[in-house]
């Protein structure tokens, strides 16, 4: 079977306003994506990822390398590219929705514009208004609607015709996090209920966990990494640790931890006014999880809290290029 989505030293140069340098903003990018993956691109910002997404969308021409989307070239058949994708822009307002037109008048507009025949587009409608639970809603006034709610219709939007490949940028920037938490159960139910090819660019390697099959990991425009996020978390192991946090501050909590069996060294000390977290390297996250607590309590020790500690962007960065990201 073909890729759903496939790219070969795809390259794309920007100029310095003086016109004497050129910036590499993607910088011959190698993926392979399968159809229904759930397929992250991972970096902080100016790493290439809108890029990479846009031209992909045919929305930047690249200069040089090849992308084809369904087996289309997004330069030389970049009309039959469009009528495989949908994409999303992760923001919430100004030119994304009408906010004075209703959630069903703003995808009746969107659908007139795609050329969807109205018994069609009427049929879809209704169909996507049920999906993402939008039918009490969707004659009111799009302006009123919270921000979890502009980005069901958005994501409604993306939907109307029905294409196999979805391309999303960071759609969950400027959500709260429970309208974060509902998006993400969203784009699960797409990729996993309607087999959707999702291609989801993000900057929180949380929610690349959570999401993606597969993760590139990317750079300065460059893929430094590529796997499932499994194996990724393999590489940035050491820093990954379990966080302890208690009531003010205390040289015997971290003593405590320091001597205690399966801990092998305490990665940091962080105090704030009247807590503190520890964060320790062990050698078993689960056995850590359930002997921590009991130890704390037995001291006297006001235990707040223990969880594992995942990496965060810095630290995986500097676990894979050795350099602290900008």
């Amino acid at each position: 079977m073909k890729p759903a989505v496939e790219t070969e030293n795809l390259t794309k140069y920007f100029r310095k306003d003086s016109g004497k340098e050129n910036i590499i903003a993607v910088d011959h990018v190698n993926l392979s994506v399968r159809t229904g993956e759930f397929f992250g691109l991972l970096g902080p910002n100016g790493a290439g990822k809108t890029t990479l997404i846009k031209i992909l969308c045919t929305l930047i021409i690249p200069d040089e390398g090849t992308a084809r989307i369904a087996g289309f070239d997004v330069v030389k058949e970049a009309e039959r590219v469009r009528e495989c994708i949908g994409w999303l822009h992760g923001e919430t307002g100004g030119r994304a929705l009408y906010w004075r037109l209703s959630a069903r008048d703003n995808l009746r507009f969107y659908a007139y514009l795609q050329n969807l025949p109205p018994n069609i587009s009427r049929k879809r409608i209704d169909a996507l208004l049920e999906f993402f639970e939008l039918n009490k809603d969707a004659d009111r006034l799009v302006k009123d609607f919270s921000t979890g709610m502009k980005m069901r219709v958005m994501l409604a939007r993306t939907l109307l015709s029905n294409a196999p490949i979805l391309l999303m940028d960071e759609p969950t920037v400027g959500l709260d996090a429970t309208g974060a938490i509902e998006t993400r159960k969203l784009l699960q139910s797409l990729c996993r209920d309607l087999n959707k090819t999702i291609i989801f660019t993000t900057h929180n390697i949380v929610e690349a966990e959570r999401l993606c099959d597969r993760i590139a990991v990317m750079n300065r425009g460059r893929v430094i990494a590529l796997d499932t996020p499994l194996r990724l978390s393999e590489v940035t192991r050491k820093y990954r640790g379990v966080e302890v946090s208690f009531r003010g501050f205390s040289e015997e909590a971290e003593n405590l931890l320091r001597k205690m069996k399966g801990v092998k060294r305490v990665i940091s000390v962080q105090s704030e006014e009247d807590y503190t977290v520890i964060r320790v390297e062990v050698e078993d996250e689960e056995q850590a999880l359930s002997e921590i607590p009991p130890a704390f309590n037995s001291r006297g020790l006001k235990i707040i809290g223990v969880q594992v500690a995942l990496p965060s962007l810095e630290e995986v960065f500097l676990s894979l290029t050795g350099e602290e990201h900008e």
